[in-house]
């Protein structure tokens, strides 16, 4: 259970990583977008400006759906102590692998005396 258990927290943090360069990315890309619009020279045309300020919305929808993600793998992984949002808290698979190994301490001396 213990590998297991490893082996799901590598794969969440792997994901994890992936999420974060997807986030960073759009970041960059917001940046790039809101740096034209802010430097829009007046003879070009207004529609393709409306157009970069409609992918600014789109980027920052994303960027703000990257976030929970980010946010729910960091809960998967860690967990969370009791609080507003999560009144009973979350336990995380690092809490899991850490009962685990207390178990298998248990046992093992609990061995010993049998």
């Amino acid at each position: 259970m213990i590998w297991d258990l490893e082996f799901k927290m590598f794969k969440t943090r792997e994901i994890r990583e992936d999420v974060r360069r997807e986030y960073d990315q759009q970041k960059a890309r917001l940046s790039i977008l809101e740096e034209q619009i802010k430097n829009w020279p007046k003879e070009k045309d207004e529609g393709d400006r409306k157009k970069l300020e409609d992918q600014v919305v789109l980027i920052q929808r994303d960027i703000s759906r990257f976030e929970q993600q980010l946010k729910q793998l960091d809960l998967e992984c860690e967990g969370s102590k009791p609080t507003n949002e999560y009144p009973d808290g979350v336990q995380g698979i690092s809490h899991q692998i850490d009962s685990l190994q207390e178990l298998k301490v248990m046992i093992k001396e609990w061995l010993k005396n049998v």
